[in-house]
């Protein structure tokens, strides 16, 4: 019987590149997005019966519909969490409504997927990826709501591996964290003083690369990876003692200030 994989917010970026990998190992791929169009364009480049919805990962319900449509097509083998948005700025800055949207997006949105993710797949075991970010591992000034979202998931990741052990659940749980990535969530911001810690680092990675990545950890028997890993192991650091990277991390802001000004 055949295999299916979903992929949310995959109308671009990481997503897409993931649904095509995802695709080239025979998984029939299910791609959503809250752009239904970017998702069926998406669709119909990957051929081989992919298919393409439009999909709000804010609604709990449609985590649920999307995986029953799945399992339709196939067994459902792989479910990525990888829509997300992020605001830059000031932490106290942040409205109302970007407060609820990066929470709803980036956190609610993977619980839900995880979930409906796990009910589908049941003893039949599979793979959940969520695609959380180095962020969740440091501080970040200027994106201190984006932090806190990623940090989550990836607690919630490692949690519900646990959980799915305990439960004798042949589902692997697992949290991609890349360092920033040029997609256009990152380049859009190009021009935003908030968001100058995106481009006080190395130059941002490979969609392709990270997608890869993701790939590869999915059958792995590690919980979350950091990519690339030094960088892990420098931003480790500045977790452990954060009143002496603080004032390395403000160094690198006024950094990418000074190359968003160049740009």
């Amino acid at each position: 019987m055949s295999t299916t994989a979903v992929i949310t917010g995959a109308g671009r970026g990481i997503g897409r590149a993931l649904a095509r990998h995802l695709a080239d190992v025979g998984h029939q791929v299910v791609v959503t997005d809250i752009d239904g169009d970017a998702a069926e364009r998406v669709a119909a480049e990957i051929g081989c019966g992919a298919v393409g919805f439009a999909q709000d990962v804010r609604d709990i319900a449609s985590h649920r519909m999307i995986a029953e449509e799945a399992a339709t097509r196939g067994t459902l083998k792989v479910w990525v969490n990888n829509a997300g948005v992020l605001f830059a700025g000031d932490a106290w800055k942040q409205s109302d409504e970007e407060i609820a949207t990066i929470l709803e997006v980036n956190v609610r949105g993977v619980m839900a997927g995880s979930a409906a993710a796990v009910a589908q797949m049941g003893a039949g075991g599979g793979a959940i990826l969520n695609v959380a970010s180095i962020s969740a591992l440091t501080p970040v000034p200027g994106l201190a709501l984006y932090a806190a979202t990623k940090a989550a998931v990836l607690s919630y990741t490692t949690s519900l591996q646990g959980d799915l052990a305990h439960a004798g659940m042949p589902i692997r749980a697992r949290a991609l964290c890349p360092d920033v990535v040029g997609t256009q969530m990152v380049t859009s911001h190009a021009t935003d003083p908030g968001a100058a810690m995106l481009f006080s680092g190395p130059k941002p990675l490979d969609e392709d690369a990270v997608a890869r990545a993701g790939m590869a950890l999915i059958d792995s028997r590690q919980l979350f990876r950091v990519l690339p890993r030094w960088r892990g192991v420098l931003v480790r650091g500045v977790d452990v003692a954060p009143s002496i990277g603080l004032p390395m991390l403000r160094v690198m802001r006024k950094l990418g200030d000074r190359r968003q000004a160049r740009a």
